[in-house]
C-alpha cells in the first residue's frame, strides 16, 4: 500500500471545529481510536444496555463489566480491555450528554441501536470517521474492500500508523459499517443503503443542530449524510419525527426552525 501524508495531522473529517461545549456534550476530535484493536463493538454494547438499568452510575456499568461478568470475558484483563474500549466509543457515563441522549433514545426504539451507536462511535472514534468517504461515496452494490478502508485511514494519519495497524483498521472499520448496515457480507463487503428510522434521523438532526448547522443546512450536516439521507429526504424525515413528538419543525422554503423541547437537558452547551 502506498504511503501518503495526511491532510491535517491527527485530524479526521466531518466533525465541526473543537470546542469545549462539544467536549463537554461528548465529542471527541482526537486522541486514540478504538478502531486500532475493535469495531463499534455493537453486540456488548447492547448486552450492556440491556444488563444496566438506565439512570445507573458510571461504577454500575464498570462493576457490572468487571465484577458481574456480563459480557462473558474469561480474563480479567480481556474484562478490563473490554471496558477501556467500550468508554472510548460510549462514556458509559449518564454524566456525559451524549450517552444519556443514546441510552434515551435506545429506550425509546431498541431497534435504532445499530444506527445511534454508530453515529455515537463516528463521533468518538477519529479513525472510523476516517474511513467515511470510502464508505459513503461508495453506489449502492458496489464492493467496499478492507484495503479501501485502510487507504482511507492512510490518507488522513499518513504515517502516524504503521503498516500493520493501518491494515487492522481498515479490518475492524469493515466490520463497524456491517454492524451499522452501512456494508453488507462476510467475506465480500457490498455496499448498502441505510433506512433510517426516524430516532435515529432525530440524534443525527439534534447532533447536526447542536454543533452549527442551522436552518436547511440542518438536513444536510454530517450525521444526516451518516444515514445516507440527502436534504430532501432528511427533511421528510424530519416531518415524521415532528409527527412522532420527537422534536418540533417548522420550514416554509429556507427558513427552517427546529427545536427539541423533548430532549432540553441534552442540549449542548455554547461557548
Amino acid at each position: 500500500m502506498p504511503r501518503s501524508s495526511p491532510r491535517i495531522p491527527g485530524s479526521s473529517p466531518g466533525l465541526p471545529a473543537a470546542s469545549p461545549g462539544l467536549l463537554e456534550f461528548g465529542l471527541k476530535f482526537t486522541g486514540g481510536g478504538t478502531h486500532i484493536s475493535r469495531t463499534i463493538m455493537l453486540a456488548e454494547l447492547e448486552v450492556v444496555l440491556s444488563a444496566v438499568p438506565q439512570g445507573s452510575q458510571a461504577s454500575e456499568y464498570r462493576d457490572a463489566i468487571l465484577l458481574r461478568n456480563i459480557l462473558g470475558k474469561t480474563t480479567d484483563s480481556t474484562r478490563q480491555k473490554t471496558l477501556r474500549h467500550l468508554r472510548e466509543l460510549y462514556v458509559l457515563d449518564e454524566e456525559v450528554p451524549l450517552f444519556r441522549l443514546l441510552r434515551t433514545l435506545h429506550a425509546l426504539d431498541p431497534a435504532s441501536l445499530p444506527l445511534l451507536a454508530m453515529q455515537v462511535a463516528w463521533s468518538r472514534d477519529h479513525l472510523l470517521r476516517s474511513t467515511t468517504p470510502a464508505v459513503l461515496e461508495a453506489a449502492e452494490g458496489d464492493l467496499v474492500e478492507a484495503k479501501s478502508l485502510a487507504q482511507a485511514a492512510l490518507d488522513i494519519f499518513g504515517d502516524q500508523y504503521s503498516e500493520l495497524n493501518i491494515n487492522k483498521i481498515g479490518r475492524n472499520t469493515a466490520s463497524s459499517w456491517t454492524q451499522s448496515g452501512h456494508l453488507a457480507g462476510r467475506a465480500k463487503k457490498i455496499r448498502s443503503r441505510i433506512k433510517p428510522t426516524v430516532v435515529a434521523v432525530t440524534l443525527a438532526l439534534f447532533l447536526g443542530d447542536a454543533t452549527g448547522y442551522h436552518g436547511a443546512a440542518v438536513f444536510s450536516n454530517p450525521w444526516c449524510r451518516l444515514l445516507d439521507l440527502n436534504p430532501d429526504r432528511a427533511k421528510s424525515m424530519a416531518f415524521e419525527a415532528h409527527r412522532a413528538g420527537l422534536l418540533n419543525l417548522r420550514a416554509v422554503g429556507e427558513v427552517v426552525e427546529l427545536s427539541f423541547p423533548m430532549f432540553a437537558e441534552f442540549q449542548i452547551p455554547q461557548s
